[in-house]
């Protein structure tokens, strides 16, 4: 009688393990320089055809393997890392699983050649597809060169979830990016299809490794970062808020030398920064954490990019406290620093006459402006007039009756519009107001096949990184479409032409980086319907009035004037409240009154 359960191939099991550590062409690329850096080399080369799909190859100056350790390395669970499991709580290597080798040798044609610097001829190790490896002498430079072609050849499943080699070539860069970040002293080049993408000389300073891996443009935005506690230690560089991004791309958390990706710490740094950056924005981040080996487990996962705390509270209290302080000493992005010290004052008055209601109410403000609120600028009252007539009974406040027909009371902190009438009042975020104006525009001109590109007088060139590229790349069409010409110009560089004419006044570099993080970063499982509408929001974002703007009573009209023709509903296209109505039987409500 034949048995049901059955021992499978090791061939298969390589196979299915491979799939908890090659993901992509990134993953093999992520384990072989993390190898590099184990064997202590000095200067680690990636070459990549294809975006990695049809050769990965990583050489090293490291120290080198013999003939009989190179026969080990393709084997499950072989590691020169550890010997015994209390050495899994004291890892400092990158590596030490012992699984990445032979998971990338099942998957691929795959080779390595390696020599020691007390060998007079070096080893080349060949396998396919997991297959028995063959060993040959050959002569080679000290150090190893690892060869991987053809991924996933032998799992068609697999292979038809890649991307484009644009896509894939951005996820490549932006592992060997992080592991740049790890270790300044090790000079790191990546190429692909023969072209340098990346190419970063070693340095002791962590700030010109910095601007080397993630711009000129980025690091002139990025302020020192040190806080330290019995135990544990910070440092590191984080943005201010004109350097902020639209989404978390920026953010790079190492622990004890590991890129993490810690949901805990990247809410405790958010946590940090949460009152300094505008609605929607994060910071650029390159953060490394340094805490006793015996507080942390790094064998959570096969990829090795999550760790658990002994202590998790007491870590992301320090990440906390590190990201405020830094960020508390930053400057304030287009606001008036001069303030007033803050104090208190009493309206006195017996009933004042309702047309004076507004200049009792800027009286107050004006002398009650306290530590928040510039000198000028915070509050604007027009003229006095009389309240305009209201409808009455039931219909005064059941009825939506035109913004235009309301007085405009006060523009309060430079970003909400006071307006009112004898039975209610309406605060409008003029931000979030015309936030939605465009955006309805953008939307019905796109739908109508009439939006307008303005061709710049001068191109502006902007740093851009390989997942930007990638973008440009392969949504070309699509970003036309939307009014946006972008070319590839030179090494890590792209070049704009044209903007679309509603947002020729938006700073391009700006604009652009984030319409491009925005592409970079949706689900592209998601219809180009849905994602569409998230690019359209970011660029109505761009070109709407700011919060802190002073505004006029003739801007205020032209905005209100604005608001009543667009089908707007109630929040802007991020989801935030436009507006928000009181009754005045609620605010007797408040005083208790009624």
């Amino acid at each position: 009688m034949s048995t049901r359960i059955q021992v499978l191939p090791t061939t298969l099991i390589d196979q299915i393990a491979a799939g908890e550590v090659v993901e992509r062409p990134a993953s093999v690329v992520k384990e072989l320089v993390e190898n590099s850096l184990d064997a202590g080399a000095t200067r680690i080369i990636c070459q990549v055809e294809e975006g990695g799909k049809g050769l990965v190859r990583v050489t090293d100056d490291g120290e080198g393997m013999g003939r009989e350790d190179l026969a080990l390395c393709v084997v499950r669970h072989a590691t020169s890392k550890i010997r015994q499991f209390e050495d899994l709580q004291r890892i400092v290597s990158l590596g030490f699983r012992g699984e990445a080798m032979p998971s990338i040798a099942a998957v691929s044609r795959f080779s390595i050649s390696t020599r020691r610097a007390e060998d007079e001829i070096g080893s080349r190790l060949m396998m396919e597809g997991g297959s028995s490896p063959v060993i040959e002498e050959v002569g080679v430079a000290v150090g190893t060169t690892v060869e991987v072609r053809d991924l996933f050849y032998n799992v068609p499943a697999r292979q038809k979830f890649l991307r484009t080699p644009a896509t894939e070539m951005g996820h490549i860069s932006a592992w060997v990016t992080r592991l740049g970040l790890i270790r300044p002293d090790v000079h790191l080049r990546l190429e692909h299809n023969g072209r340098k993408m990346i190419d970063a000389p070693a340095t002791k300073d962590l700030g010109q490794r910095t601007a080397a891996l993630l711009g000129r443009e980025v690091f002139e935005h990025l302020m020192p970062v040190e806080y330290a506690e019995e135990g544990l230690r910070i440092v590191g560089l984080l943005s201010e808020a004109a350097g902020a991004r639209s989404n978390t791309r920026g953010i790079h958390i190492f622990v004890n030398g590991r890129y993490v990706r810690d949901r805990l710490l990247q809410y405790a740094l958010m946590d940090g920064c949460r009152t300094m950056l505008p609605h929607g924005r994060f910071p650029v981040a390159v953060l490394h954490m340094e805490i006793s080996p015996e507080e942390l487990d790094v064998n959570v996962h096969p990829q090795k990019t999550e760790v658990r705390f002994a202590d998790a509270r007491r870590v992301q209290r320090a990440l906390r406290l590190a990201v405020a302080g830094v960020m508390a000493s930053s400057p304030f992005d287009g606001m008036d620093q001069d303030v007033q010290p803050a104090r208190s004052y009493t309206l006195h008055s017996s009933g004042p006459r309702k047309s004076s209601v507004r200049e009792a109410l800027g009286s107050y403000m004006a002398k009650t402006t306290g530590s928040y609120l510039p000198k000028s600028g915070s509050l604007f009252v027009p003229p006095a007039r009389a309240w305009p007539e209201t409808q009455s009974g039931a219909e005064k406040i059941a009825t939506d009756r035109p913004l235009r027909d309301l007085a405009i009371v006060a523009q309060l902190w430079r970003t909400y519009i006071l307006l009112a009438d004898q039975d209610r009042f309406v605060l409008m975020d003029q931000h979030a107001a015309h936030e939605r104006i465009t955006f309805e525009r953008l939307r019905k001109n796109m739908e109508q096949g009439e939006v307008r590109s303005q061709r710049l007088l001068v191109p502006v060139q902007m740093e851009a990184d390989a997942a930007m590229e990638a973008v440009v790349l392969e949504q070309r069409e699509r970003l036309l479409s939307m009014g946006f010409e972008i070319e590839p110009f030179g090494e890590r560089t792209l070049s704009v032409k044209a903007l679309p004419s509603l947002l020729i006044q938006s700073p391009a570099v700006q604009l652009v980086r984030d319409v491009l993080d925005d592409l970079a970063e949706s689900d592209r499982q998601a219809s180009w319907e849905e994602r569409r509408i998230d690019v359209l929001s970011r660029m109505a974002c761009h070109s709407s009035v700011r919060a802190g703007k002073d505004m006029g009573e003739a801007e205020i009209r032209a905005l209100l004037e604005q608001v009543e023709k667009i089908d707007f509903g109630t929040r802007c296209p991020h989801g935030r409240p436009v507006l928000r109505a009181f009754s005045r039987g609620e605010v007797e409500n408040w005083f208790e009154r009624s």
